[in-house]
């Protein structure tokens, strides 16, 4: 398994090659980059939980196709029991393409601003905790049932 490595520049290479922002990725860049994420899925289940209210589960979408698809798709999902219909999502994408982001629940990663594994992982940690935080204190705060419109069947 080929891992990063961080050049005197301060540049990250995945197989050997510098990552260069919307450049096509190798094979075998491609399978380093997959093996990361799965690592980095390790890391984020850090802040999964279960109590009597609410279970924050991490999710990853793993690509049909890991050899041509280079994202990866990580999802903190709070689901609230009692109620089928009510959770809280927060994605975190990590690509090194152009990404339409327009939702405070989403973060994108772009890779080649990055000059190691450990930076984007600190970063996807810190986003990810930020909105767990978050939630945690809404749940603090309303214990009530949400405000939503009910619609007939």
């Amino acid at each position: 398994m080929q891992d990063y490595i961080e050049r005197e520049d301060g540049s990250m290479e995945l197989a050997g090659k510098k990552i260069a922002f919307d450049d096509d990725l190798s094979d075998a860049q491609l399978a380093d980059l997959h093996t990361h994420y799965l690592k980095l899925l390790k890391v984020l289940k850090q802040f999964e939980f279960k109590d009597k209210d609410r279970q924050l589960q991490v999710l990853y979408q793993e690509p049909d196709n890991t050899h041509t698809y280079e994202s990866g798709y990580f999802t903190l999902q709070i689901r609230h029991f009692g109620d089928q219909y009510r959770f809280d999502e927060y994605n975190i994408t990590l690509n090194n393409r152009s990404v339409f982001n327009d939702s405070p629940d989403e973060y994108v990663v772009q890779l080649s601003k990055h000059d190691n594994w450990q930076q984007i992982d600190d970063e996807a940690v810190e986003h990810a905790k930020k909105w767990v935080d978050e939630m945690n204190e809404e749940a603090k705060k309303d214990k009530s049932k949400p405000n939503r419109e009910l619609t007939a069947d």
